[in-house]
Formats: structure tokens, sequence, C-alpha cells
């Protein structure tokens, strides 16, 4: 069977979706459907996650089979690089990096980080948006986060424990090496989204293609609701399965990006909960600079 080559494995809301969409537009390119399988992170757990629309997103996709998940890779192929997007792997690195040696001991390992209260912030957003989160401010949800985690809600509700990212990039190292392990940032794919793709293509050991089209719009943002109907219709069809298969199945993944993305309005944290939850970062932060190979921007140096 078919292995993969590479992994997009994290930090969540660190635009691992966009870094993924352009990848995808190259011709020796291969990406799993779903994107984000979680196989590395929870081939030994399962997933049976307890939050709410856990039933119906992360546990319904999850492939935590070994056949199964090798399974959504093609038999005959001649793409150069094949590869998923679990944004899963870099936050569960421990149970991660063993399987990962297992299935294919050289490969290359692609983490985007992203300042962490902004990262922690957005994913608030994001779930929120959906429907999902049920605290109307970013504080009470970050007070509940301790409860939540003895509760088994998955990953993307873990607002602070998701921004610490040494113990994680330090493991996958060790798992593969650190120069199969690359790191970029969010910062870098917002400044210049076609050379940040084209620095992993490379990293990745892929030739130039001429014909691949880096106009990819943004994708997977986070914001507060424009309109209420319009974010309910979308919360509803999240979570009705019916409804969810018919518009995948007569829309492109752009299409409904579109959508989605017009009923968002960009929102900041607020300068109050910035300084009270940026400290719980600095520790990380600083172990993380003295890993880090070539330029970084200031939140990691600062």
């Amino acid at each position: 069977m078919t292995v993969p080559t590479f992994l997009v494995a994290g930090a969540a809301r660190s635009g691992t979706t966009g870094l993924v969409e352009g990848l995808r537009t190259h011709s020796r390119v291969f990406i799993t459907s779903p994107k984000e399988p979680h196989y590395f992170a929870l081939h030994s757990i399962g997933a049976d996650f307890r939050g709410p629309g856990d039933a119906a997103t992360i546990n319904r996709v999850a492939v935590t089979d070994h056949d199964a998940y090798l399974g959504l890779y093609p038999d005959q192929h001649d793409y150069l690089a094949l590869g998923d997007g679990s944004v899963s792997t870099l936050y569960y690195a421990d149970q991660a990096a063993p399987e990962i040696r297992r299935v294919n001991p050289d490969m290359r390992l692609v983490l985007i980080l992203r300042e962490p209260v902004d990262r922690a912030y957005s994913s608030y957003l994001y779930l929120r948006a959906r429907g999902f989160e049920p605290c109307e401010d970013f504080r009470a949800a970050l007070a509940q986060e301790p409860h939540r985690r003895q509760q088994n809600w998955h990953h993307l509700w873990h607002y602070t424990a998701m921004g610490q990212y040494t113990h994680g990039l330090n493991v996958l190292r060790e798992a593969v090496g650190p120069d199969r392990v690359g790191v970029w940032f969010y910062d870098d794919l917002q400044t210049d989204y076609q050379a940040t793709i084209r620095s992993v293509q490379q990293f990745l050991g892929l030739p130039e293609d001429i014909d691949q089209n880096l106009d990819v719009p943004r994708v997977n943002v986070s914001g507060t609701p424009r309109l209420a109907v319009l974010q309910r219709t979308i919360q509803a069809s999240t979570r009705n399965e019916f409804v969810r298969s018919s518009v995948k199945s007569l829309t492109t993944f752009r299409f409904r990006e579109r959508i989605r993305r017009s009923g968002l309005r960009p929102s900041e944290v607020s300068d109050q909960v910035r300084a009270e939850l940026a400290p719980s970062f600095v520790d990380d932060l600083a172990e993380l600079a003295k890993i880090i190979d070539g330029p970084a921007p200031d939140w990691v140096t600062a």
C-alpha cells in the first residue's frame, strides 16, 4: 500500500488549510480526503470526543484504522509527495511520533505556527461561528478549558494548551530527525503566501510546476457573524448529515468557503485579554526560540 511522504502537522488555526490548499494545486502533490483523518494522533485511542459538535465533526471523519488510513492513498500514482493535513499530529505528538516512524521513518513534517493568543482566539471564534462554543465571552471559555479537557472535548477546545508548541516540536524532531521537520509561521503565509508555499514545496523536494495556480483565496478564516440568519443556516447544515453531504456534493470547497467568509467580520482579541493570557506562553516561547532555525517573528524572539 502507498504510504504518506509528508504531513502538515499543525498548529491548529495557524493557516494549515490555506497551506494545504496551496500544496494541492501542485500537479505532483496528493492530499487525502478528508484533509484531517487524524490517524497518527488518534490511531491508538480512537475518536470518541464528547464536546458539542464533536460527534458530527471529528468523531465522524477521523480514520483511526491502519489499513483504512493507507486506503486513503492511491495504489498507482505518479505523485512525488503524498500526505494529510491533520493539525492534531503536533498536539498529540507523543502518540503520533512512534506511528510516524513505523509507517514511514523518512516522513517529512511541515509545521506552521501562530502567535498563541491570536491562535487561541481564532479557535474560539471558529467554534463560536459554527454554533458549538456555548460561551459568549472568550474569558469564560478559557476558564472552562480544564473542565472541558477532563470531559474529553476534542483538541480545538483546548485554547491555551494547543498554543504550547515546544514539546510537540521536540518530540517530532526526535522521531524523524530535525532536518525532516520544517517550521513556518502564519505571519509568513499572510505576508507572502506564494513564496511560503513554494518554500514548503522545496522542503518536500518538489520541482517547480509551471502550470501551478497559487491564486488561492483565503480559507477557513475566523471572525464574528455579520448576518445571524446566514450563520444559523451554516450551523444547521453542519449538524445535519443529509444537508451537509448534499451541499458538499453540489458545491466546491472554495465556493463554500467564500459563502462562509462573507458571513464573518474580522475580530481581534482585546488588549486586556491579551495581557492576561500572554504570560502563560512566555516560557514555552522562550524554549521555542532556542530551537528555531532561521528567522522567526517577533512574538517568538521577543
